[in-house]
């Protein structure tokens, strides 16, 4: 019975010591991984490349080459080998990294269509067209199978008129550069830097091929949306109903974006009403946030002198519930609320006037003593529900 229970003992220290053994050496390949990104980082490619490789030979004798972990450590070697200006060798590291992914996860999810259009982008270098073409279009159509329209098709659709111009098929460059911009308009908005800096994209492929009425207008368009931009213009959704939280949840970056402006912008900016009418109806629909409004609050809404700084508590309080993912903000989310709305009070006061609350709250903040005055705030609002 003792030889039995030294050996099952032994066993037992055995297994605890290649747990540890093993916890030490992911320890040593997440390091590697660090050490990594700092070299990248410094444009230092032929070291990082190397680290890289010491990482990868940890994780294959841990995990094996199977694991999700060693493939996407290998994929990312080839972004290492591209920067470096070793195309030939970046294409091979990902298409171990494909084929892996695919016998052992998936060939139809984002991350496999991800890979493959590394790999065009690869072969696009070492001008391989027709190969970069073919994965191209495998990674363009598991997006649409998705039913995915984000930035990360654009970029694969950016990808396909690339090759296609490469290619001498400027008719199809277009096509597709055309499709790529229209979900960049969707995503980002026509003001976004994304958008216009890849509308001259567009007016070269239009040169290509002899179109220089469109090559114009792409070049005048250019123009306006930098003077647009320059002038304050961003795209924001339009106000609209709400008729359930479900709705409210598919529109949350909408929400966000009209929340940001808003608390970034004086009241005299030219979009301001319009993300105003958007806060309201977007948190009087909203489930996913609950916003407390005790008497003082509710005193806002009752001229057109305090009602922006209503809007404002509406939309820092909004912001930080969808920034933490949060219905109700605690007492520390809560002040961090009430300092953003008297952020906004400050330049604003001169357009609409003092209020009394706000510069009650700016008198406190200044002598050190708002952080207690907020604790009874929320106290009492707490006490109200």
């Amino acid at each position: 019975m003792k030889r039995v229970l030294f050996t099952i003992a032994a066993l037992v220290m055995g297994v605890v010591a290649w747990a540890q053994n093993d916890a030490m050496t992911r320890e040593q390949a997440d390091k590697l991984d660090s050490v990594t990104i700092k070299l990248m980082n410094q444009e230092r490619y032929e070291d990082a490349i190397k680290t890289k490789e010491r990482e990868l030979a940890i994780l294959k004798s841990l995990y094996g080459e199977k694991d999700t972990t060693y493939i996407k450590g290998l994929a990312f070697s080839a972004k290492l080998y591209y920067r470096n200006k070793q195309p030939k060798e970046a294409a091979s590291a990902v298409e171990k990294a494909l084929q892996l992914y695919a016998d052992n996860i998936s060939t139809n999810d984002e991350l496999y269509a991800f890979y493959l259009d590394n790999l065009s982008l690869y072969q696009i270098s070492t001008e391989e067209y027709d190969k970069a073409k073919e994965n191209c279009r495998k990674a363009l159509t598991i997006y649409e199978q998705l039913g995915k329209k984000n930035y990360d098709m654009a970029i694969i659709l950016m990808r396909m008129a690339e090759i296609c111009h490469y290619s001498g098929d400027n008719q199809e460059a277009i096509k597709y550069e055309l499709r790529s911009l229209n979900v960049i308009s969707i995503v980002c908005g026509k003001h976004s830097d994304q958008y216009i800096g890849e509308l001259p994209f567009l007016q070269k492929y239009y040169q290509a091929v002899g179109d220089e009425k469109k090559a114009k207008e792409i070049e005048n368009t250019i123009e306006r949306l930098k003077k647009e931009t320059a002038d304050g213009i961003v795209d924001l959704p339009e106000p609209m109903e709400f008729k359930s939280a479900a709705i409210c949840h598919d529109h949350n970056d909408d929400a966000m974006k009209c929340i940001q402006y808003y608390l970034t912008h004086k009241l005299s900016a030219p979009q301001i009403d319009q993300a105003a009418q958007y806060i309201v109806k977007w948190t009087q629909a909203s489930d996913e946030v609950n916003i407390p409004i005790d008497e003082d609050m509710a005193s806002l809404a009752t001229s057109e002198k305090t009602l922006p700084y209503l809007i404002a508590y509406l939309a820092s309080y909004s912001y930080y519930c969808m920034d933490r993912k949060v219905k109700v903000l605690d007492e520390k989310l809560f002040y961090y609320a009430i300092d953003v709305l008297l952020q906004f009070y400050e330049p604003n006061s001169e357009l609409t006037g003092k209020v009394k609350l706000l510069e009650n709250y700016l008198n406190l903040q200044k002598n050190g003593k708002l952080e207690k005055e907020i604790s009874k705030v929320y106290a009492k609002m707490n006490n109200q529900k």
